[in-house]
Parts: C-alpha cells; sequence; structure tokens
C-alpha cells in the first residue's frame, strides 16, 4: 500500500478500506492490516480520523519532488519478498550487489562496443 500512495495511485485524502474488510478481501489476518496500517500511520502516509476511517495523508510529496520515492517503494518490496523467501539480509545485500556488478560489467561491454564501432578511443 506504501508503493501504491507514494506513486500516487491512492490519492491524498482518499479513506482506505477498513481493517475488517481488507483483511476479509485480501483472506490475511486481521492483526497484519493492523500492523500495516500502523506502519504506514507511523510512516505519516496515512492518517486516522477517529469514528471515520483510515485515509491517505493530504501534501505528501509527489515523485515529481522526490525522483527515488517510488523506486525505493519497489526495492523496498522487493527486500520484503526476498525476505518472504527466508533469505537474511547479508544473503540479500550480497545477491544484489551480484545484480549490480552484472549490469556494471553489461554497461562497460555495450561502452566498449560503441567505441569500437565509431572508432572512438
Amino acid at each position: 500500500m506504501a508503493y501504491l500512495i507514494r506513486t500516487g495511485q491512492l490519492k491524498g485524502g482518499e479513506q482506505l478500506p477498513s481493517i475488517r474488510s481488507l483483511a476479509a478481501d485480501a483472506k490475511i489476518n486481521y492483526n497484519t492490516v493492523t500492523k500495516a496500517y500502523r506502519d504506514l500511520e507511523l510512516e505519516k502516509l496515512i492518517v486516522s480520523v477517529r469514528g471515520r476511517g483510515m485515509y491517505v495523508q493530504k501534501n505528501l510529496a509527489t515523485d515529481d519532488e522526490s525522483s527515488t520515492t517510488a523506486i525505493d517503494a519497489v526495492l523496498e518490496d522487493c527486500v520484503q519478498q526476498y525476505r518472504s523467501l527466508g533469505m537474511t539480509f547479508d544473503e540479500i545485500d550480497g545477491h544484489l550487489q551480484a545484480i549490480t556488478k552484472a549490469m556494471r560489467s553489461e554497461a562497460r561491454s555495450a561502452a566498449e562496443e560503441r567505441e569500437e564501432y565509431y572508432g572512438v578511443e
């Protein structure tokens, strides 16, 4: 849900589903939804209005104001998915470094090919 808020798919002031209805619809434990909502509230992404429900915080930074916010949310989701597979943070760190290293190598190879093709040294 943090990703949806940060990317603007859930707009400021928009009401969120109740804890009970979200738990039932998603077929997850009530306590899990409660914790997720509490975490979102601590991150100042949502606000609780007593007797009315939970709402997306108004005046949040948009992607224009913070270009990495949405990307960070995707990365956080990836890390959570690795954790759900049982990986430790150290294993995840090593895995991400390996991916970065492979991408860096591919970029260097492509740059070298361009230099050879255009004759630039």
